[in-house]
């Protein structure tokens, strides 16, 4: 746990400088050939793309994911609520209420994945 987290961390500020190098070492060669105002606005758009790139990919991972999360979860629901439902029903009531049972089981299930 510790170790994989310092290891990320550390991992994070090399990435960090290393974009933070390839950003000067870019705006010191379009510096050669516009003025260091115009190839800082340059060197300024281009990480701003490439951050709202990497923005909107996080944004339909995290979304995707979510989507996941909340299909387990109703399925779960589905799953654990159910058999017991339907077991008890059976044992106290005729068949229509166990179908009744199933019916309400299935429904929370469903509406799990609204909320």
């Amino acid at each position: 746990g510790g170790f994989a987290a310092a290891a990320a961390t550390v991992a994070v500020m090399m990435v960090t400088l290393a974009v933070g190098f390839v950003a000067f070492a870019a705006h010191i060669a379009l510096a050669r050939h516009y003025e260091p105002e115009v190839a800082a606005l340059i060197v300024a758009g281009s990480l701003f793309l490439l951050a709202l790139i990497a923005l909107l990919v996080a944004r339909q991972v995290l979304k995707r994911a979510q989507r996941e999360l909340r299909s387990a979860v109703a399925s779960s629901a589905a799953v654990a609520f159910v058999p017991t439902a339907a077991s008890m029903a059976a044992r106290h009531t005729r068949l229509a209420a166990v179908v009744g049972v199933a019916s309400i089981g299935f429904w929370l299930a469903r509406n799990t994945l609204r909320r």
